[in-house]
């Protein structure tokens, strides 16, 4: 067996760090006029924004130095706590944002427990694909008890209602799945017996419509979505190298949301295309060095742990971006590591923890051995 590498991956932690980084600036520019109108105070949202930035980062050095190995062992009390705290969200009636019941609160806290089951569940199907691979395309006891755990997750979120998130973690489970080498003929079954339930649900959602018909509207020249029209008019006012840093005039009262699910607009205004080409720049470093990890990884719980949660942080960016540009409705899905947000932050710090951590039990290639072995070989006679 070829030699395990023992170090993380700094190809994987350097786009994360920068994209935090970045994110300190942009936030305080998009929230400043928002969080004196909320507080008086132009600097609050900021200051929560730093703060919960600065415990990403410690959590993702501390959960790097932690076998990710360890997570196999407590995946029962993850899930269970999952499916718990979205019943908690559906039979408590707790405090709702926009009409949907996300968030619980607790004292000064917000919580969104959306953001800690996609990860809980991707942990459970990564262990079960590992263990179930002799048999996992055998319908009733390999393939129908694994999808069962995604369906309950996916409804229980979509109910919140909560359906871009359902649709994100749905996606991402059948992509674990497909590099689990499940049968595509079982996967197409599922969506295709899918279809008619979301158009369904869909239809039962006034939300859901008004987005869709607002983006409709917007797309065929009328008026459409107010935060849509807002946005674009961001990119437009950005240009090529933007309006400078602070100078966004978008974000003084124009564009709601501008420093959450829109912050990738005033990244478009303030740092023009250059910014917007550099951030795409770093997630996409991000997402191929963890596909590539995804088929380094000795064990198969780790590769495909590591393929599921590049998948999902990869996903969650290209949504965000795809909504701030006008090309799909509105979602409500934040942009990885740079929108506000307490939650996401946190736990997509914890997901880049456990990938740094499978990183270090990557093995060595052996053409990358041989040369380690030559530059030794070389000290040595100096």
């Amino acid at each position: 067996m070829e030699p395990r590498v023992n170090k993380i991956d700094l190809w994987l932690l350097i786009p994360i760090l920068a994209l935090i980084t970045f994110s300190l600036g942009v936030v305080y520019s998009a929230s400043s006029s928002w969080s004196t109108k909320m507080s008086g105070d132009s600097a609050m949202l900021f200051r929560n924004h730093l703060m919960r930035a600065g415990m990403g980062i410690f959590l993702i050095f501390l959960v790097s130095r932690v076998s990710y190995l360890h997570l196999a062992k407590y995946r029962k009390y993850l899930m269970g706590a999952a499916i718990l705290l979205l019943l908690y969200l559906l039979v408590a009636g707790v405090e709702s944002t926009k009409g949907a019941a996300r968030w619980i609160y607790v004292g000064g806290f917000s919580f969104q427990p959306a953001d800690f089951v996609k990860y809980a569940l991707l942990i459970n199907i990564a262990y079960l694909l590992s263990k179930k691979k002799d048999y996992i395309n055998n319908l009733y006891y390999g393939y129908l008890p694994l999808l069962g755990y995604v369906l309950v997750v996916v409804a229980l979120i979509a109910v919140q209602p909560n359906f871009s998130t359902a649709s994100v973690i749905f996606i991402s489970s059948l992509m674990v799945f497909w590099v689990g080498k499940v049968k595509m003929k079982y996967m197409a079954i599922t969506v295709v017996s899918m279809i008619p339930a979301a158009i369904l649900f869909v239809l039962s959602k006034p939300y859901i419509l008004n987005r869709i018909f607002s983006y409709q509207e917007h797309t065929t020249g009328g008026t459409g979505s107010y935060q849509l029209s807002q946005a674009i008019i961001g990119f437009g006012n950005g240009g090529f190298f933007g309006v400078g840093p602070g100078n966004s005039n978008q974000r003084e009262l124009f564009l709601p949301q501008s420093y959450d699910d829109f912050v990738f607009s005033i990244v478009g205004e303030e740092y023009g295309f250059w910014g917007v080409t550099i951030v795409i720049l770093l997630f996409a470093i991000f997402v191929y060095r963890g596909l590539k990890l995804s088929k380094s990884i000795p064990d198969d719980f780790g590769r495909y742990l590591a393929f599921g949660i590049t998948v999902i942080i990869g996903m969650n960016a290209i949504i965000n971006m795809m909504v701030a540009t006008g090309m799909i409705p509105t979602t409500g899905q934040t942009l990885p590591f740079i929108s506000y947000g307490g939650t996401s932050i946190i736990f997509n710090s914890i997901a880049v923890g456990i990938l740094l951590n499978i990183s270090t039990y990557r093995v060595q290639p052996k053409g990358a051995l041989l040369r380690e072995s030559l530059a030794a070989a070389g000290s040595t006679h100096e």
